[in-house]
């Protein structure tokens, strides 16, 4: 039985490595979902505590890895307390598989489901299991002088931290109004 909170990060090596290494320093085990394991051990290193990182380096487009790589992880530390999720729209199937592996467990567990601007439009509905507290973040962008442009893998950290500590239900990181002056 592990002794502190586990959370599992889509994303994590990316623009939520921040998030990782913010998780790892307020006492959890973080196993991260990456397609490189050499980003992976770079990113773990740059944390005073690397062995509270996990690997999890399968690339989410094959359902079948994900899903042997997600039971892996479970076997050995259990269902996660928290799951943060950025996956590319080119990977439909990603979340809802990651999901089912989740959703025989009654341990309830939290989803931060981390989304691109142009979802807040679509407002899909990701059914999630019962015991799972779900949360939306959408990211948008930033005006400024006179212009826009996106969000930096900082300010997208800041936020979804925010919404760690915080507990909202739906944020949106940046503004998504007005929406015709997004970068383009």
């Amino acid at each position: 039985m592990r002794d502190k909170p586990y959370a599992f990060v889509i994303g994590g090596t990316g623009m939520l490595e921040r998030v990782c290494h913010w998780l790892v320093e307020h006492n959890y085990f973080v196993s991260v979902l990456n397609r490189n394991r050499d980003k992976f051990d770079k990113m773990k290193h740059k944390n005073a505590s690397p062995d509270n990182f996990h690997p999890l380096t399968v690339d989410y487009h094959d359902t079948e890895q994900l899903q042997q790589k997600v039971n892996e992880a479970i076997n050995e530390f259990g269902v996660p307390d928290l799951v943060i999720s950025w996956i590319h729209s080119s990977a439909p199937e990603a979340l809802p598989t990651i999901l089912d592996q989740l959703k025989v467990w009654e341990k309830p567990w939290k989803l931060l489901h981390v989304q691109g601007s142009s979802s807040f439009f679509v407002k899909e509905n990701t059914t999630v299991p019962d015991n799972c507290q779900y949360r939306r973040v959408y990211l948008g962008f930033v005006i400024e002088d006179g212009g826009s442009r996106w969000l930096t893998h900082d300010e997208i950290a800041n936020g979804v931290i925010k919404v760690i500590q915080r507990d909202y239900k739906e944020t949106v990181v940046g503004t998504l109004k007005p929406w015709s002056k997004r970068p383009q």
